[in-house]
Order: structure tokens, then sequence, then C-alpha cells
């Protein structure tokens, strides 16, 4: 597949699992996998899709060591760790590697080799980042459904420069949720590296870069501009990041590469 974005499936065609699941799948830079698997509908069932004596059969194709870290979680939790866990399998698939992904703590820890990160929100909608290149050191994904953010938030989230740009108007609902999710992916990153300090919000600066180019040169409208606070990362540590809106969802994702990497 080349750089861009590819259809692995939809509600017109076969899905890329067979299930009838809208997925999408991008290659930011070689050798790396971003999928995002979308709920059929809106996104705002509460079916289970477990796949754990529920009946729908959305989690059927989760290994048996997945299984078992979410067996007797409520319903919704088994839900968005079967769609997290399926977008996972498709990006793995993608780089020619196999699961389970299964879990170190709080973050999803994948076959050797391989770093990735996972995100879902409500609705069995989920995605997954999967990198198999020694140059890049960390990953982070996040998507949010825009409008979930209240203007409110913004003085959480956002630094003073970062307020200035979320005025009101059409588009600021749609920004503050690029700038929270940008953040939430660059947290996931972040503390996969050994770091003085576990990153906060204000640690990251977040703006638009529509003429960031990306891996073949060319100008990347989907291009963020990353800065963290100084000294947080090693140094030399380069933040890459994109977003893209798909449906009511924003999809960031986000790259960091060490200091003696290849850009």
């Amino acid at each position: 597949m080349a750089d861009g974005i590819c259809h692995l499936g939809g509600t017109d065609g076969p899905s890329f699992r067979g299930t009838g699941t809208p997925v999408l799948a991008v290659r930011p830079a070689r050798d790396v996998i971003a999928v995002l698997r979308l709920a059929d509908g809106d996104g705002d069932g509460d079916e289970c899709g477990c796949g754990d004596g529920c009946g729908c059969g959305c989690g059927d194709s989760l290994h048996p060591a997945e299984r078992a870290l979410v067996r007797g979680s409520p319903p919704a939790r088994r839900r968005d760790f079967a769609a997290g866990r399926a977008a996972a399998a498709d990006a793995l698939r993608l780089l020619g590697r196999s699961g389970p992904v299964l879990r170190e703590a709080r973050r999803p820890r994948f076959p050797t080799g391989v770093r990735g990160s996972i995100s879902h929100c409500r609705g069995a909608v989920a995605t997954c980042l999967a990198t198999t290149r020694r140059d890049i050191s960390a990953v982070g994904v996040d998507v949010e459904r825009v409008g979930r953010l209240s203007p409110e938030t913004a003085g959480l989230v956002c630094t003073p420069a970062e307020r200035d740009l979320v005025a009101d108007g059409d588009v600021a609902g749609r920004l503050l949720t690029v700038m929270f999710s940008a953040k939430e992916a660059f947290y996931k990153a972040a503390t996969a590296l050994e770091l003085p300090r576990e990153p906060v919000f204000h640690d990251l600066e977040v703006r638009p870069d529509p003429c960031q180019a990306n891996g073949s040169g060319h100008a990347n409208a989907n291009g963020l501009c990353l800065t963290p606070a100084a000294g947080l990362l090693p140094d030399g540590c380069t933040v890459r990041g994109q977003v893209r809106s798909v449906g009511p969802y924003v999809w960031t994702t986000v790259l960091l590469q060490p200091g003696d990497g290849t850009p």
C-alpha cells in the first residue's frame, strides 16, 4: 500500500475482517500503520461486542489470552476492549505480524519488535497505530468525537497560546477536540519512554501546520506542529503528528523519533 488512505472495508462492501464494520487504514510513514474501525450506525449503541456469551459475536476473533484480560468486566468495557484489539489485529496483519496484544499495567503490550498504541471511544469505535521501524521510539494514537468537550475544557487542556486559537465560531469545537486528541496521543507515546516526570496537558503545544511536509516531501494538509515542554523528552527527540477528520470523529497519530533517527 502506498502512502495515503486505504479503505479496507465498509458498509458498501466486505470489510477486512469480514464483519461488515467500516475499516480505514493509513500509512503515515514507511512501515507505520494506523487503522480506524468505525461502528455501524452512529456509534452510540450499547451492544456488548465482547464475544463472551453476549451473542453478538463482535469479539469472537479475540485471542483467548486477550479475552481473559476482560473476563468478568462490564459489557461496555468488554465491547471497547474487543474493538481496540480488533483494530490492533488489523494493523499487525498489515505489518505482517500477529498478536496477541496483551497488557502491561494500563498500556497494551504488543509483540516483540512492534511499538503500538490503541484508543477507543463509545460505540466500539477504535483505532490502533503500530510500527516495526527501529528509528521510531514510541507511538501514540487517539480518537475523539467532535462536540464531546465543553468550552470550559479549554482552560484545563489548552496553553494560553492555544486558547487564543480556540475562538468562538463553527470550527472552535473541532479545534479544541484536535488539541485534546493530540495531547492524549502524545501522552501515550511519551509515557512509553523513561521521562523525568509524567506529562500533563500543558506540556505540549498544538497548532495546525498545513505546510508540514510528509514523508515524501510534499505538503501535508493533515499536519500538526507539536512543541513539547523543554527538558521533557530526551535530547534531539522529534515529535511528529497528524490529524484526520472521519465523519464526526477526530483521529490523531503521534510518532516520537530519537535524535539519531532518520526523518
